[in-house]
């Protein structure tokens, strides 16, 4: 799940990803509980910076970014690595 969640939000491409998934023998994006589990690594990466930006403030604002695309729940929407 972590490789295709960062290779979609971080704009390696969906090529990146088949060809991980074709070597790993395994498409993750093909299984039924996909969305769910999907949705939940999405939820900790960011709660997990969400966390750090209370130090660094400056992480805020692509916090806030991505638990707006989130809820409207833009799949493609790329993010910015903090």
């Amino acid at each position: 799940m972590t490789i295709e969640v960062h290779c979609r939000r971080f704009g390696y491409g969906r090529r990146h990803y088949e060809e991980f998934a074709e070597a790993y023998g395994w498409d993750v994006t093909r299984w039924s509980g996909y969305p769910i589990i999907r949705d939940l690594r999405e939820l900790r990466m960011i709660a997990t910076n969400a966390r750090k930006a209370t130090y660094e403030p400056g992480k805020a604002a692509e916090i806030m970014r991505r638990v707006r695309g989130f809820n409207a729940r833009e799949l493609q929407r790329q993010w910015n690595i903090l």
